[in-house]
């Protein structure tokens, strides 16, 4: 496996952009990650609009070059082509950089196999069954340098799909720190997005899909008085569902912002009193997917450098981060009156908020694009 740094890479993703979901924000975060170390980044990706949109849209620094393809709305149709497009691409300008760093399996079968291409494939979920075939064909290949995952469970599921462990390296997601350096303080945030001065804050930023924890927030509001609940995100059909859910459990204290830009969340986190991550034992990714043994949710490591205090339960995959009473408060999932009682317990002990929200502060340090980048590079 090469030790040397890269001087030039070309990353490789085909996420939907200009959407509420996390892959595109991770993509280009991950490519403005390797632009910061120094290295020439170039990303190739299908897009219906020119790369200054795309910066503009992500809020990341136009530090790296974006080579676009045609673009399919079609998630299975975009993914096949763009893997196609992209390693013939690549392939013929095999000059012009020395590794490929992947989120498509398409491309990393055929960069493996075909264009014999040093690549980086970076899985964020389990192999669905159509993806076996093909994570066969490149799992044992001297062109694999890398397989990294984003949690260990997830890497766990790899190495019994047959990885070589030699070749497994763990990246959790990370969060931009330069965007936590200039936010104002709590009243400030406040006044900025209409919420109250006279009101504790307990806020779940993301999305609300079903097994998220959202309807245990509804269930305890009511007997929570003198605490907004604040949820910022969302699709709309999930805001209407759990609406009406309020409504019907008469939980008038809970407020649904729907959708807010990404770089808007920083503010709603900071406004806050407590944060929270109500996670089921259920809980999902879009799809269906059961996702609590390996799921690296973006907005914990945001939550983390926001400087508040976490609430979340303890699902394995957030284990791997948290740890209870030292960096954040865990409780048992599934159970609405230990989710309250921790919530309760952070509002009414400063100190115990204080020595939280410190330490998570410090940890997250380690947890950067950056650092992530770092990893999945081989850097040291």
């Amino acid at each position: 496996m090469p030790n040397a740094t890269p001087k030039s890479v070309f990353y490789i993703g085909s996420p939907e952009i200009f959407s509420k979901g996390a892959s595109a924000i991770h993509i280009m975060k991950m490519c403005q990650a390797m632009s910061r170390l120094g290295i020439r980044t170039t990303l190739l990706i299908p897009a219906y609009r020119t790369p200054g949109e795309m910066f503009q849209y992500y809020g990341v620094e136009s530090n790296f070059r974006i080579v676009s393809f045609p673009y399919f709305r079609n998630t299975t149709v975009r993914n096949i082509l763009h893997g196609v497009r992209a390693s013939v691409y690549a392939g013929k300008r095999r000059k012009d950089f020395d590794l490929a760093v992947t989120r498509n399996i398409v491309f990393a079968s055929l960069a493996a196999n075909i264009f014999r291409l040093p690549t980086v494939y970076d899985a964020h979920h389990p192999p669905v069954t159509g993806a076996r075939a093909l994570l066969k064909t490149f799992m044992g290949s001297k062109r694999l340098v890398r397989f990294s995952t984003n949690s260990r469970g997830l890497g766990e599921i790899y190495l019994r799909e047959g990885l070589p462990p030699g070749k497994l390296v763990v990246a959790h997601n990370g969060v931009d720190l330069r965007g936590y350096r200039a936010l104002p303080g709590k009243s400030r945030a406040r006044a900025d997005l209409g919420l109250p001065q006279d009101k504790k804050i307990v806020c779940y930023a993301g999305n609300i899909y079903e097994g998220r924890g959202i309807e245990h927030l509804i269930e305890i509001a009511p007997g929570m008085s003198g605490v907004l609940f604040l949820i910022v995100g969302g699709l709309e059909s999930d805001v209407k569902r759990c609406r009406s859910l309020a409504r019907e459990k008469r939980a008038e204290n809970i407020r649904f912002t729907s959708y807010v830009h990404h770089d808007t969340v920083p503010l709603y986190l900071v406004a806050s009193d407590v944060l929270v991550m109500p996670y089921t034992s259920q809980m999902t990714i879009r799809g269906g997917t059961l996702a609590r043994d390996f799921t690296s949710p973006i907005k914990l490591f945001e939550y983390m450098a926001s400087g508040r205090p976490v609430v979340a339960t303890s699902i394995p995959s957030v284990c791997e981060i948290l740890e209870d009473g030292v960096n954040a408060l865990l409780v048992p999932p599934d159970s609405p009156g230990a989710l309250a009682a921790g919530i309760k317990r952070t509002l009414d002990d400063p100190a115990l908020a204080k020595t939280l929200s410190e330490r998570a502060s410090a940890d997250v340090l380690g947890y950067t694009w950056e650092a992530r980048a770092k990893k999945l590079l081989g850097i040291d």
